[in-house]
């Protein structure tokens, strides 16, 4: 008779519930592309590295400002804007201000990946010195 051998975990083993563990699964896949994301922008994207020296919420937005502009971005890009900026209803908000604020108080710098043209700022975002951030990366 065939012994019955089902895949059980044993005792004292924890599993996690199948949403978990497909948003594991799903982060651990992220995390592992993120290198490649700051090597290629997207078309009409541009990576900037920022010495986070401000952060402003606002009603309907938030901002973080860099020490200074950078000059040239990683991608090789001339004249990166200072500040970047996001709606506060946008996903990206909350992660922009965790990671600011870690990078503010621990010295550590910020790479945000922005979008180049200034028609896609949120309003209030100054066309001359702030552009829409898409991604940020905490280095």
């Amino acid at each position: 008779m065939a012994q019955d051998r089902r895949l059980t975990p044993g005792p004292g083993t924890r599993t996690l519930p199948g949403m978990k563990r497909i948003a594991l699964v799903v982060s651990l896949l992220l995390s592992a592309a993120a290198p490649a994301l700051a090597e290629d922008p997207p078309e009409g994207g541009a990576w900037a590295p920022c010495s986070v020296s401000e952060i402003t919420a606002y009603r309907d937005r938030l901002t973080i400002s860099c020490a200074a502009p950078a000059g040239k971005g990683v991608d090789g890009a001339a004249d990166m804007p200072r500040q970047f900026s996001v709606e506060t209803r946008d996903a990206l908000a909350d992660n922009l201000l965790r990671l600011a604020l870690e990078a503010r108080e621990h010295g550590r710098p910020l790479v945000v990946l922005y979008v180049k043209s200034a028609a896609a700022n949120p309003e209030g975002c100054d066309a001359e010195t702030c552009r829409r951030a898409a991604a940020v990366t905490l280095k």
